[in-house]
């Protein structure tokens, strides 16, 4: 196997690695729409359980650390996965992970087990419902709501604009916590299961692709739902609009991640 010199011996073995295992592991004939629709159900759960595989050891999110379910590997070897990956014939992973950089800054530490790890791992899909029908990509013009009862948040509302392929499992949105406060002062951020009742998902279809819409009706959240204070969505939402532009990053360490090449050798010389 011809490899550019640049690489090191390790970089190239593990290449090989990669390779190998993706060549036995990644599905294969997947129905995929070539127009952007979203997947059908039998090929969401297929994808799922390849998301799932690859975060189990890591390699979904190779830069990041081991403690939220990353692979604590240098940019070198996180590009080396990301090439072989890209090799093969799959869709998007629908592995929006824009949203985690604000939460590793704005989150409690119950909160960042709750919802990094799993999303790490290839067990979750996030979707970002920031924008409105009636305000666009203005994220001050918001108009959901989140009531405070008791213990409790009440979200009614309307996001648009949404084109990811893969059903959600959670919904990082924003809504107006105090009507009465100034704009961009009235926002909390909050992660809403995508499950709960009062939620409806409607696909609209494109030329090309489709959106998808999300109605939030009498949703009723834990209060331990919202992330930072009731009044901070807006600055966490300018936090992941640094991430986006590459104001933020984790990485890890050459040690760490020959450590795992040469467990992954091992017990692929095991298993033969």
């Amino acid at each position: 196997m011809d490899f550019n010199q640049a690489y090191s011996s390790d970089q190239q073995a593990f290449r090989v690695a990669v390779r190998t295992w993706l060549e036995h592991n990644a599905p294969k004939g997947l129905r995929i729409p070539p127009d952007g629709r979203p997947l059908d159900e039998e090929t969401q759960r297929t994808v799922k359980d390849f998301r799932r595989q690859l975060g189990a050891q890591g390699w979904l999110a190779p830069s990041w650390p081991r403690e939220f379910g990353g692979g604590a590997m240098s940019p070198a070897f996180e590009s080396i996965i990301m090439e072989e990956i890209q090799r093969i014939d799959l869709p998007s992973m629908g592995d929006n992970n824009r949203w985690i950089p604000a939460m590793m800054v704005w989150g409690t530490e119950e909160q960042k087990r709750r919802y990094i790890t799993p999303a790490l791992h290839g067990e979750t899909i996030t979707w970002q419902a920031f924008n409105e029908p009636d305000s666009g990509s203005d994220l001050a013009g918001v108009r959901t709501t989140a009531v405070l009862e008791g213990e409790v948040y009440r979200i009614n509302g309307r996001k648009h604009y949404i084109t990811g392929r893969f059903d959600p499992d959670y919904l990082w949105t924003l809504a107006v916590t105090d009507p009465e406060r100034p704009r961009r002062l009235n926002l909390g951020m909050f992660m809403v299961d995508a499950r709960l009742a009062g939620i409806r998902i409607e696909t609209q279809r494109l030329l090309m692709g489709s959106e998808r819409r999300v109605y939030l009706e009498d949703v009723v959240v834990p209060a331990d739902c919202l992330v930072g204070l009731p009044f901070q969505g807006w600055e966490i939402a300018q936090t992941i609009l640094e991430s986006e532009r590459g104001g933020y990053t984790l990485r890890g360490n050459e040690d760490e991640t020959a450590a795992s090449i040469e467990r992954f050798l091992r017990e692929e010389r095991e298993r033969s």
